[in-house]
């Protein structure tokens, strides 16, 4: 399969599927194959190195590493505990997705694009929840600026905004992830999280109600 160090594409696509099949998580070259309950895409391929240059749409930044290396251990103690009709969750991928939340960023004078890392779904009864979840910690400064311009967005009063669609109620959510919540500037504390069980609380929150 490997020639030289370069890999046949259409070889390399079926050993992902295969592998994809019969196991949790599989190696290959550099790359871990693995199966995340209710990952819109199966399976998620993680790169062990960050400079991966051979296959795209692979999860190769350590902080989106830990955070589904995280997610995974949550959900095999309190899978049985999340309270939604149902729910999923995806990877944003930068070549395929256009989402993003605009936001001006004061030091070059132009709107930029936030795009969180990851993206999820839940619905309970006629309520739905969008949360947007970014991993990559307070050492990315221009955290602020996006924070404000989310705020801008989806909230009134410093509350979600309530959007409604096809009976639906819409409400979404930000969650930025870092080792340290301690380390954060007061005003924006209540967007971050060292745990991964306020993303699946969100369905319970009081502040959730209309």
């Amino acid at each position: 399969m490997l020639e030289k160090d370069r890999i046949k594409i259409d070889e390399f696509t079926s050993e992902i599927e295969k592998l994809a099949r019969v196991s949790k998580e599989e190696r290959f070259k550099d790359l871990r194959i693995k199966h995340v309950i209710n990952h819109y895409y199966l399976p998620l391929i993680l790169s062990e190195k960050e400079k991966i240059d051979y296959i795209k749409h692979v999860i190769k930044i350590k902080s989106e590493i830990d955070f589904i290396e995280k997610l995974e251990r949550f959900l095999e103690k309190k899978k049985e505990s999340i309270s939604a009709d149902w729910w999923l969750f995806s990877k944003i991928d930068e070549y395929f997705d256009e989402i993003f939340i605009p936001y001006y960023d004061p030091e070059s004078n132009k709107i930029r694009k936030f795009r969180p890392d990851f993206i999820f779904w839940f619905s309970k009864g006629n309520e739905y929840f969008t949360v947007f979840v970014d991993p990559k910690g307070i050492k990315h400064i221009e955290f602020q600026h996006k924070v404000d311009w989310f705020r801008r967005f989806f909230e009134d009063d410093e509350k979600p905004k309530t959007f409604t669609y096809a009976g639906f109620k819409i409400k979404v959510f930000l969650f930025l992830f870092t080792e340290d919540v301690n380390k954060l500037p007061e005003g924006y504390k209540k967007y971050w999280f060292d745990n991964i069980e306020p993303i699946f609380n969100i369905t319970n929150c009081k502040s959730m109600q209309s």
